[in-house]
């Protein structure tokens, strides 16, 4: 059988221009737009003020890493997260289940008798006694 090669870093996204991809050129130019926005329709000294923390704001999150990812993903992440419940499933569908009760009792040897009926009662068992 033939060996292929398997394409590495599937992840990176294409360089269009110089170091920046082309959602991150897009997005400069939608800031560009908005900044000479603010700058004709604004008095002169707070167009000029605003427009540069608008452009500063932007370019750090088009540019910018927190943690290793883009900085407006975090950001979106963390305000989603805050909002969002705080219900934690395992396995990623949601099951509930009863336990029924266990009987224990305390024989002179330690030994414990208990109702077996399946194996997670069983570990639930074993984790509640230390054996």
């Amino acid at each position: 059988m033939p060996l292929v090669n398997l394409p590495q870093f599937t992840e990176i996204e294409p360089k269009i221009v110089g170091p920046i991809t082309f959602k991150q050129f897009f997005s400069l130019i939608i800031l560009a737009l908005i900044c000479f926005l603010i700058y004709t329709r604004f008095p002169s000294f707070f167009s000029r003020l605003f427009a540069f923390i608008v452009f500063s704001l932007g370019a750090f999150l088009i540019f910018g890493k927190i943690e290793g990812m883009n900085a407006f993903l975090f950001l979106f992440l963390k305000i989603k997260s805050i909002f969002s419940p705080r219900i934690l499933f395992w396995g990623g569908k949601k099951k509930s289940f009863i336990l029924s009760e266990v009987e224990i009792k305390k024989v002179e040897k330690e030994k414990i008798k208990t109702k077996r009926e399946s194996s997670l009662k069983n570990l639930v068992l074993k984790v509640l006694t230390k054996k």
